[in-house]
């Protein structure tokens, strides 16, 4: 089951009874279910049915003489994609310092799908409502520093705000992400906060929300290095263990630019690709953080005494006339609503006996289907799970042959330097030898979709290349998968490989080399990809489509064709034949009486080679 989201708070002893309110927060969320989720009793453990399709589980320990008390409600919901749970929890303990947290876990138990596993649809993960209602209604904190339900306002009059959103960016206790963001000039700081409070809506519970006013980010700003500055209508991500004084830390920390961000807004509307791309450091943090080891003991615990408890009402299901469990969690005694035998019958006892042995055997047939289903279940996500394997086994051996290639050219690259000093020596220039290397100014890779566009938004780096990418969300649809890190570096290879390519045409008027054959030959001081990567042309099929062959038409100035579109048809692969398997298309128009740029049209998934009904 994986873990798609995760919120951890403490929450001061001088705050209330921590459980009573988490208890009145979760009847509250529970009772939108209608009257099933409001007969929910958090003061004894029981299993609920909500649904035909969801149920609640309550575990509860009281220790009065200890002081202790630990709470979980689980809701389960069965959904097209799988079972969804949303686990809270909530641990009063003396022992603990302090003594009362707050967890709230979700995880999904995907359904078994006849796709490929690369194929399957993203899930769409927003943070249980249950979550912003438990941090509007107690005073939560990750280690010493406010967790709020959403973004606040920071002025720079306020002497004490100012001094917690520092305190918060340099605490070495943190365990989430605080996420801070300067108001745009064309902005009042409430409509931006009420923006970005929508943008980080998926991110409520895993992160501190900050919207600073012009005065708060000069003060914010004369207290941090410029590498860790909070951009003007932009926003910068502070992962946990910032490291103010080490340069290198810096970088760690994702900045979305203004450029980037002004792309995706009207005012102070922004579009909703923004919030998923904030998300996915926030939620990577949150989800890596893990429970502290006291904390996670508990939860042991008490995902032991869920999974009894599920058990126990999966094998009585339905048997309370028995004198077991009802529906709802109530108990069939005497004090229950179980039908108990007249000793004025005789027969009474024979007859509750023949009916309990009916109920058990019910009960057994429904658990053995259960299971027969859970085998098949199973048995397929085996098969897909080997299929996946198969399609890793090939990219293995594609990047392991990458590594091979690159390993020779370093091996090379570093003969050819100490030939070179071992020269210099001869020639007598001893200091000249012995001096080190400058450091390379060539920008690191960028590893995010979001850093990508920035590189590109920025103009700088690649100064041949002109970007005519009109759907950005195709870009960040390649967002929040395993392989985005990859996507995203072969991407900019192959960037900065065409951008070398428009400069050797530049720098070689006349030499007649296409693409194709300048990656074979790997001129000297340009950057080359892997020739397999490049596709020169699409099959006849595709280009003989009307509908295939229109996805394949892009954006340029009207100085390269009037009409303002041209067939794209040279691409680059960023993956291998399955799954999501990205492209980028571009467009070389270079030469005498051209305007010597190539040009960016399509970045994102595969585009379709058949045609569809």
């Amino acid at each position: 089951m994986p873990l798609v989201y995760r919120t951890l708070a403490s929450v001061p002893e001088d705050d209330g009874d921590l459980v009573a309110a988490a208890s009145a927060v979760f009847s509250r969320w529970l009772s939108k279910r209608g009257n099933s989720g409001a007969r929910v009793d958090f003061t004894r453990s029981g299993h609920y049915e909500l649904s035909n399709r969801s149920r609640a589980l309550v575990v509860r320990h009281d220790n009065p003489e200890e002081g202790l008390t630990f709470l979980r409600l689980t809701t389960e919901s069965d959904k097209p994609d799988g079972v969804w749970r949303t686990i809270a929890s909530v641990v009063v303990d003396p022992e603990l310092s302090p003594g009362q947290h707050l967890w709230i876990d979700m995880t999904v138990d995907p359904a078994p799908r006849e796709e490929s596993p690369a194929d399957h649809p993203r899930l769409d993960v927003m943070p249980p409502e249950a979550a912003r209602m438990l941090l509007q209604e107690v005073a939560a904190r990750d280690g010493a520093q406010p967790l709020p339900a959403g973004p606040r306002i920071v002025r720079g009059r306020d002497d004490a705000l100012v001094d917690t959103l520092v305190s918060a960016i340099r605490a070495p206790d943190r365990r989430l992400a605080v996420v801070a963001t300067g108001t745009p000039r064309d902005v009042t700081v409430a409509g931006w906060r009420e923006a970005m409070a929508g943008a980080l809506a998926r991110s409520t519970g895993m992160c501190a929300g900050y919207v600073l006013d012009a005065a708060a980010l000069e003060r914010v700003g004369a207290l941090l290095p410029r590498g860790l500055d909070i951009p003007t209508g932009g926003v910068r991500t502070f992962l946990p263990g910032v490291d103010v004084a080490d340069e290198s830390d810096h970088p760690r920390h994702p900045r979305m630019s203004p450029a980037t961000l002004d792309t995706a807004r009207e005012g102070d509307r922004i579009r909703n690709w923004v919030g998923a791309a904030l998300s996915r450091r926030v939620r990577e943090t949150a989800l890596e953080a893990g429970l502290p080891p006291p904390l996670a003991a508990v939860d042991a615990l008490l995902a032991e005494e869920t999974t009894d408890l599920r058990l126990r009402a999966l094998s009585r299901a339905d048997r309370g006339p028995s004198g077991a469990p009802g529906r709802n969690g109530g108990t069939n005694g005497n004090g229950g609503h179980g039908r108990i035998p007249s000793a004025r019958h005789p027969s009474g006892d024979t007859a509750a006996g023949g009916l309990a042995s009916v109920h058990e055997r019910d009960a057994q047939e429904q658990l053995t289907q259960r299971l027969r289903e859970e085998v098949k279940r199973q048995s397929t996500r085996i098969a897909e799970l080997s299929e996946e394997r198969q399609e890793l086994l090939a990219e293995t051996a594609d990047l392991a042959e990458e590594v091979e290639t690159a390993r020779e050219q370093l091996r090379a690259a570093r003969f050819e330097a100490r030939w070179l000093r071992e020269r210099i020596r001869e020639e007598g220039l001893f200091r000249l030898a012995a001096t080190p290397a400058p450091r390379d100014p060539q920008q690191r890779p960028p590893v995010t979709v979001r850093e990508l566009l920035d590189r590109i938004t920025d103009g700088s780096a690649l100064p041949h290349l002109f970007f005519t990418i009109e759907d950005h969300d195709t870009v960040h649809e390649l967002e929040d998968s395993r392989k985005e890190t990859l996507w995203v570096t072969r991407a900019w290879e192959a960037l900065l490989a065409l951008n070398d390519y428009a400069r050797y045409q530049f720098d070689n008027p006349g030499s007649g080399l296409g693409f194709h054959s300048y990656l074979r030959e790997t001129p000297d001081g340009y950057q080359v990809i892997p020739v397999k990567r490049l596709a020169s042309q699409e099959s006849d099929y595709v280009r003989n489509r009307g509908k295939l062959n229109e996805k394949r038409l892009f954006r340029v100035p009207t100085e390269v064709e009037p009409s303002g579109r041209v067939p794209m048809y040279a691409h680059i692969k960023l993956d291998i034949e399955y799954g999501i398997c990205p492209r980028l298309y571009f467009y070389p128009h270079l030469g005498p009486g051209t305007t010597n740029r190539v040009y960016i049209g399509y970045l994102g998934r595969h585009l379709p080679v058949q045609q569809s009904n």
